[in-house]
C-alpha cells in the first residue's frame, strides 16, 4: 500500500513540475511572412525572415506568391508581415489612377496613411524604386554629358528624334508609356530609331549594342553587371515602386518590437529611412541590383544572399 502511496505521490509531483514548467516558459512569438515570385522578393523576405529569426521569432515563411495572392493573404490575416511596392499598393491594392508629377515622398506617405485605415502599418522604405527607366552604356551619356531623363530629352530634340531606342512593344503603345513620357518630357523618337521587342528584349538589345537606350526596369541585375547609366526621372514621370515592409497592425499592436527590427534592416540601404532624394534613389537601385545580380547572375540562391548581408551590416552573427 504504501509502495503504491509513494508512486501516486511521485507521479504528482512529476505532473506539478511539468505544469509549472510550462508556466515558466515564455510563450513563442510566431509570425508568417510572405513574398512574391521573383527575385528581389525571395531575397528581401528571406532578409526579414532572417534578421526576425535572430531576434527570437518563429517565422513562417510563405514564398513564391503572385502579387494578388499575397494581398489577399495578408488581407485574410493568413501573412502577418511582406514588403511590397508603394506604386502596386497605390494603383493595385488601393485602386488609385497614378498622375505623372508625384515623386517618392510624396507616394509613400499617401499609401501610408491611406493603408492605415485598412489596418496595415507601412514601415520605411527601402527606396529601391524597381520602376521603368531608360539606361545607356556609360561612354554614350559621358560623351553627350547626359546625367537625367531631361539631358536625354534635350538630346533627342537636337537629333530630330534619331536615337536609337528599344523598348519593350507593350511600352511602346500603351498610353502611360513612351507616348505619356514623351509628352511629359516634350521630344518625339523617330519611328525609324524605334525597336521593340518582347519583356526583356531591350535588355539584351542593349547588351549586344543594337541600340543607344533602352527601356530598363530600375533594380535589374545586368545594370550591375554592365554598370550602364540610368537617367534620373527628375520629372517624376514614372510611378515609384519603392521595395517597403508593412505589417498587419494587430501583429504589430502585439509584437511592437517588429517595427524597429524590420526599421533595422532598411537603415542598411541608402537613405537610412531618411526622405528620399535623387542621390539617395540611385544608391538604393544600385544596391538591389548588386543583390539580384548575386542570384541571377553569381547563381546564388536568395537565402545565402540575404545571410551574407545581414553579417555584413552587422546585424546578425556568422
Amino acid at each position: 500500500m504504501r509502495k503504491l502511496i509513494t508512486i501516486a505521490s511521485a507521479a504528482v509531483l512529476i505532473l506539478a513540475l511539468i505544469v509549472m514548467g510550462g508556466g515558466c516558459a515564455a510563450p513563442a512569438k510566431e509570425v508568417s511572412v510572405g513574398n512574391k515570385n521573383f527575385t528581389e522578393e525571395y531575397t528581401v523576405g528571406e532578409l526579414m525572415k532572417q534578421l526576425l529569426e535572430d531576434r527570437g521569432f518563429k517565422v513562417n515563411l510563405v514564398a513564391d506568391l503572385s502579387s494578388d495572392v499575397l494581398r489577399t493573404g495578408m488581407e485574410a490575416g493568413d501573412i502577418d508581415i511582406c514588403a511590397d511596392y508603394t506604386g502596386t499598393a497605390w494603383m493595385v491594392h488601393l485602386a488609385h489612377k497614378y498622375e505623372p508629377g508625384v515623386d517618392n515622398n510624396e507616394l509613400y506617405q499617401l499609401v501610408k496613411e491611406e493603408e492605415k485605415g485598412k489596418g496595415f502599418i507601412w514601415l520605411n522604405p527601402m527606396w529601391n524604386n524597381n520602376t521603368y527607366a531608360l539606361a545607356s552604356w556609360p561612354e554614350f551619356a559621358e560623351k553627350y554629358n547626359l546625367k537625367t531623363l531631361s539631358d536625354l530629352a534635350a538630346l533627342y530634340q537636337e537629333m530630330g528624334g534619331k536615337v536609337k531606342t528599344f523598348v519593350d512593344f507593350e511600352f511602346s503603345t500603351r498610353p502611360d508609356g513612351l507616348p505619356a513620357l514623351e509628352k511629359h518630357y516634350g521630344f518625339k523618337v523617330d519611328e525609324a530609331s524605334l525597336l521593340t521587342g518582347a519583356p526583356g528584349a531591350s535588355l539584351l538589345g542593349l547588351k549586344e549594342r543594337q541600340c543607344e537606350i533602352a527601356m530598363v526596369f530600375g533594380t535589374d541585375a545586368l545594370i550591375a553587371k554592365h554598370g550602364w547609366h540610368v537617367y534620373s526621372d527628375d520629372k517624376s514621370f514614372f510611378p515609384p515602386y519603392d521595395l517597403t515592409p508593412y505589417v498587419r497592425a494587430e501583429v504589430l499592436e502585439k509584437y511592437p518590437e517588429i517595427a524597429s527590427i524590420l526599421n533595422e534592416l532598411v537603415a542598411t540601404f541608402p537613405g537610412g529611412g531618411n526622405p528620399a532624394t535623387p542621390e539617395i534613389v540611385a544608391q538604393g537601385q544600385k544596391a538591389w541590383q548588386e543583390l539580384n545580380a548575386k542570384v541571377d547572375i553569381n547563381k546564388m540562391e536568395p537565402e545565402e544572399v540575404a545571410h551574407e548581408y545581414l553579417i555584413e551590416k552587422g546585424l546578425i552573427q556568422g
